[in-house]
């Protein structure tokens, strides 16, 4: 009889079979878990690390999980690497988090012909725009000779690929009367990169310059006329872009904006409720939810004001009060805040979609106001630094130049088994 027939012979004649040890079923795996979940640990991996090639590599159902927008979407918005600043005349990059010596000179723009010559003017994504400083073309100004001279150039790099391209200054363009340079999407729907930009400069006599990547990249400039025609643009009265549109003010008519649009390079007027006086107490901000802002300062008091949509269609819109806070009253208790030094005129430095930075105007305290819940704070390490900044972003997805050998292995041999 076999071992097996005599169990069961043994079971029939009523002796108890044996009972299951506990948790002898199906084992639990990672495939368990819940989408949620499993998205969670993904994203703990961050954006650029080799495990997430290697995860997306593994399945179908990993692959699927990485690859949706949404969890890229979610992922992206971890890629903000920091800030570049001019202090003491250079430029100086502050990263969001720590980095070792490595790190920092991954960032550097030693690698720029004459780096010390350059100064900061615009960031766009992973890209910078620099022109030379003031003291390099100072001579080229009393001699008007911009054609011929290098010493107006611009430049467009990427720090982490440590690429650049030098271009020349827009030929028959004063240097002295441009009121502002900007880096813009190329148009072709994806992040700016070294293979697609735009560069907008912006002259006083309403005079828009143009340069775009691609087969036919030249200069293209225009000469907008309106009908109450500005007599000019002053670069000091800059207040904002948002949502694809840059804006200036004007001092003939402070209600009045001039207005150009980064996707067609156009001028345009438009008129707010209320005057705008200066860039220290008015600035134009945009919103993930693509509305636009007005920040004004009024004495002591913080107003900011939406444009809402109104009707079927949202053709018709509205400008409405939407927060406010009296300053105060809101920054009594903050460590530095001092009763005397709020006699002075409080002024804006920077003013985003996420905060507003404040200080009094000789610049001895500064605060921030959260916008989202007018929460005011002023112990953040961006509290510290009251000029500008130049935000820099990890290019995102990475392109597989970024990736390392090991990754690209990865990637194509996942490619060769979907196929």
């Amino acid at each position: 009889m076999s071992p097996a027939q005599h169990r069961r012979r043994r079971w029939d004649k009523g002796e108890s079979r044996p009972k299951k040890r506990k948790g002898a079923g199906r084992r639990t795996t990672v495939h368990d878990l819940p989408e949620h979940v499993f998205e969670q640990i993904l994203f703990r991996l961050g954006p650029y690390s080799p495990y997430l090639v290697r995860a997306a590599a593994t399945c179908r159902r990993w692959f699927r999980v990485v690859a949706d927008a949404g969890f890229l979407a979610r992922l992206a918005t971890t890629t903000h690497a920091g800030d570049y600043r001019t202090i003491d005349g250079c430029s100086v990059f502050i990263p969001s988090s720590p980095l070792d010596d490595d790190g920092r000179r991954r960032f550097s723009l030693d690698f720029l012909p004459d780096s010390e010559s350059w100064g900061l003017a615009d960031s766009r994504d992973s890209l910078l725009l620099l022109s030379k400083k003031e003291s390099a073309y100072e001579s080229c100004s009393l001699e008007h000779n911009y054609d011929s001279c290098r010493c107006c150039d611009v430049v467009v790099c990427d720090p982490l690929r440590a690429r650049y391209q030098v271009i020349p200054w827009p030929p028959g363009e004063d240097r002295s009367e441009c009121i502002g340079m900007f880096l813009a999407d190329g148009g072709n729907g994806h992040p700016s990169s070294m293979s697609s930009f735009k560069i907008i400069v912006v002259f006083q006599q309403t005079v828009v310059s143009a340069y775009t990547t691609g087969i036919d990249s030249v200069w293209h400039s225009i000469h907008e006329e309106f009908p109450d025609d500005p007599e000019s643009i002053t670069g000091d009265f800059f207040v904002g872009r948002a949502n694809g549109s840059l804006y200036w003010g004007l001092e003939e008519d402070i209600t009045m904006v001039i207005v150009l649009d980064e996707a067609t390079w156009t001028l345009s007027l438009a008129r707010l409720p209320w005057g705008l006086s200066s860039d220290k107490t008015a600035r134009i901000i945009g919103g993930q939810d693509g509305m636009l802002r007005v920040v004004r300062l009024i004495g002591k008091n913080l107003y900011v004001f939406a444009q809402t949509r109104l009707g079927c269609n949202g053709d018709n819109r509205e400008w409405v009060l939407e927060k406010w806070l009296c300053l105060s009253k809101a920054t009594v208790g903050l460590p530095g805040r001092d009763e005397s030094l709020l006699k002075q005129k409080i002024v804006i430095i920077r003013a985003n979609d996420e905060y507003i930075l404040l200080s009094l105007s000789d610049g001895t305290w500064a605060f921030t106001v959260e916008l989202d819940t007018m929460r005011v704070e002023s112990e953040h390490p961006r509290n510290k630094y009251t000029g500008k900044v130049y935000p820099y972003v990890l290019p995102w997805p990475p392109v597989l130049s970024d990736l390392s050998k090991e990754q690209y292995a990865v990637v194509r041999r996942h490619k060769c088994d979907r196929k």
